[in-house]
């Protein structure tokens, strides 16, 4: 059978206040019992010895027998105690008599028994049980103060004893005196303590279940929280998290786990977005490797079983095997280039690199080009204070990236410009044409692999679709930042953040 922790933690505690009250009761109570025992010995005690005066003046002869036994009893009925007078020959002379302390059947209406002094015949049972009570007073009559508590075999009830010697003016002995005190009173009082500290521990039991369960409920519900949190991440649900906000431990180990449902959520994101990139990767590339390769493939049939005998036909077929080689060749480069930058082999590389003499190099490539497609191409605001740390192969690369982009879709009459400026710590470089433009709803994706903005993947253009990837990495491994404008029919903006080397090159 499962208990809960709530359950556990009740119970615990239940029992270690119910062993707490046992143990204190059973420590007061004795506690209080002696304390009473003790003062009634202290009473009894001194009492003795006022009545030792009483009993050496019967043996001086100034009273009688008679006059000690009314004395005795008179003493009896308010010390609430048996008094026996014994000789030095151990003969009990006197013995209170208090007849209304005992019904018939007690120790004084026995057959054979009535109260009185020393010729008064008892039965033998009776001398017997006195004889008895004597033998534990041996002490006493070798001069000691002796006293006890036991259930007394005259009286046939618990009492506490207490008995002293009657010593002679001359050091003599003449007896002692024993006086019986039940304890009844105590142990009625005693029995009100136990009832009291009865109802007492039963409404301290009742108010630690109200207390405990409550407390055992603040322990087990951050648990429980936690518990639940963790079975939804052993399910795969990491938006699960704990309301926790206590600052102890568990409020600890509770912060601990919503982190790491984060971690989790995190690195199963990025897992996911990852498998999917590679999953797109591996159907683009497919989808490009395949496409060239059909082609070739049925040239290469057709001129193989003869359909193509004319040679001007062979020779468009050739041309056309030579332009899909070409593709796949440019795409398995860039693919490498790809690669390579991503792994970021080429941070050894870097150095002083003046970027507005990189952009003006890249424009000069393209000029020719530009003006045979009737295209406008302008290197404007080219400052020469914009030296960077950079890689210059990969720098002259990404201006490529982007001219080319632009050039290819820049009609005749348009106008692509560069430009290169220092914006206090940062360098900017601007690449901007009046093109196509881009759809906003494309923007986003334009730096995916393959990804083009006309949806078709056109075989018109010559690009592999891996160019802005290349380029995003470039501008990364040179920790830039790049912003896109275009709007459809307008034109498009590259505007790309370096940061100086100055900056760089400030101390910490």
């Amino acid at each position: 059978m499962k208990h809960s922790l709530q359950r556990k933690l009740l119970y615990s505690y239940m029992a270690v206040i119910i062993i707490m009250l046992i143990m204190v009761s059973i420590g007061v109570s004795y506690l209080i019992r002696d304390y009473f025992i003790f003062s009634k010995k202290r009473e009894l005690m001194n009492k003795a010895y006022e009545l030792s005066r009483v009993v050496d003046d019967y043996y001086q002869g100034t009273i009688n027998l008679h006059q000690l036994g009314i004395f005795i009893n008179s003493v009896d009925s308010f010390l609430d105690a048996r008094i026996w007078v014994v000789d030095g020959s151990r003969r009990v002379i006197a013995m209170s008599t208090p007849q209304r302390r005992y019904g018939p059947g007690g120790p004084w209406h026995r057959p054979g028994m009535r109260p009185g002094g020393m010729g008064i015949p008892l039965e033998a049972n009776a001398r017997g049980m006195i004889r008895k009570c004597l033998e534990e007073l041996n002490q006493v009559f070798e001069g000691r103060e002796w006293s006890t508590t036991l259930r007394h075999p005259f009286y046939d009830e618990e009492m506490l004893m207490v008995s002293i010697p009657v010593i002679q003016a001359n050091g003599g002995m003449n007896g002692i005196i024993l006086l019986n005190s039940p304890v009844r009173s105590i142990n009625e009082y005693m029995q009100r303590i136990y009832y009291y500290i009865a109802a007492i521990g039963l409404v301290a039991v009742l108010l630690t279940i109200v207390i405990v369960n409550w407390l055992s409920r603040g322990i087990v519900r951050p648990l429980r929280e936690m518990q639940l949190a963790a079975q939804a991440m052993a399910c795969g649900d990491y938006n699960r998290r704990t309301g926790i906000r206590t600052d102890d431990e568990v409020g600890e180990l509770g912060k601990s786990l919503n982190s790491l449902a984060q971690d989790l959520e995190r690195f199963v994101s990025e897992t996911e977005k990852v498998d999917k990139l590679r999953r797109d990767f591996v159907a683009n590339v497919s989808h490009e490797l395949r496409t060239p390769l059909t082609i070739i493939r049925g040239y290469t049939e057709a001129l193989t079983d003869g359909t193509a005998a004319d040679p001007a036909l062979q020779a468009k077929y050739l041309g056309m095997m030579r332009d899909e080689t070409e593709r796949l060749e440019r795409l398995i480069k860039d693919l490498l280039d790809l690669s390579r930058l991503q792994s970021q082999n080429t941070n050894a590389e870097m150095e002083p690199i003046p970027l507005a003499a990189v952009a003006e190099g890249v424009v000069s490539i393209f000029r020719r080009g530009a003006e045979q497609k009737g295209v406008q191409l302008q290197a404007e605001k080219l400052e020469e204070n914009t030296v960077i740390s950079g890689n210059g192969d990969r720098l002259t690369q990404l201006l490529l990236i982007l001219l080319d982009n632009a050039l290819k879709f820049t009609p005749a009459g348009g106008k692509i410009t560069v430009g290169v400026e220092r914006d206090k710590n940062l360098i900017l470089l601007a690449v901007s044409d009046t093109g196509s433009g881009i759809a906003s709803e494309d923007l986003p994706f334009i730096w995916e692999r393959f990804y083009k903005a006309d949806k078709a993947h056109s075989r018109l253009s010559v690009g592999t679709g891996l160019g802005l990837a290349i380029a995003r990495e470039i501008i990364e491994l040179h920790g830039g930042t790049v912003e896109v404008a275009s709007a459809p029919a307008k034109g498009t903006k590259f505007i790309i953040r370096f940061p100086s080397l100055e900056k760089e090159l400030k101390p910490v």
